[in-house]
């Protein structure tokens, strides 16, 4: 056998792996992340709320648009490239403290909600945050369990912020089997 089959026949091996893997795992997943700031509730919901300047502090995201009000709470959509973009909306809104926000689109590969919990901690905040995720397809569940551990966007969403508010804070993963909210789909 020469070297050229036996490297497609390695990676084909490895592709279907991945595929078994990602096919036992669960479609859903329900993971929480939190972070204390130096920063009144206020302060970090009126960040957390401004969607257009998420591309200003977030990593990974090119632009934000405004979407259509949806429901009398607001949309937007976050470009990772100028091709590749995804739309979000509210559809909780408790200003100082609960905001729950999900993906829109029908046919997704995944869908999601998070749930964002602000509560005053001292003379700063400790913000929540709880995914619920829909991982349709094999290969996103292998990635989102074996390469993300399920925090992974939380993670980057959280270091992004404390980095925004120039505060040394570390994400800390919770364990929290809650039932998801209900999102009218």
């Amino acid at each position: 056998m020469t070297l050229l089959p036996a490297l497609f026949l390695a990676l084909a091996a490895l592709v279907a792996a991945m595929l078994y893997s990602g096919s036992r795992l669960p479609r859903t997943h329900v993971a929480a992340s939190r972070i204390r700031l130096n920063v009144p509730p206020e302060t970090l919901w009126s960040v957390i709320t401004d969607f257009p300047a998420y591309s200003q502090w977030r990593r990974g995201l090119v632009r934000v648009e405004h979407g259509p009000v949806i429901d009398g709470l607001p949309s937007w959509y976050e470009y990772c490239t100028e091709d590749s973009w995804m739309h979000f909306r509210v559809m909780e809104w408790a200003s100082p403290s609960r905001l729950v926000t999900c993906i829109v689109g029908k046919d997704l590969l995944f869908t999601g909600t998070w749930e964002y919990q602000i509560e005053p901690a001292g003379e700063g905040s400790l913000l929540t945050i709880t995914e619920w995720e829909n991982l349709h397809a094999p290969w996103l569940r292998f990635l989102d369990y074996f390469v993300l551990r399920y925090h992974g966007v939380m993670d980057v969403y959280l270091l992004s912020l404390a980095l925004h508010l120039d505060e040394p804070a570390k994400p800390e993963h919770l364990s929290i089997p809650l039932d998801p909210p209900d999102t009218g789909a």
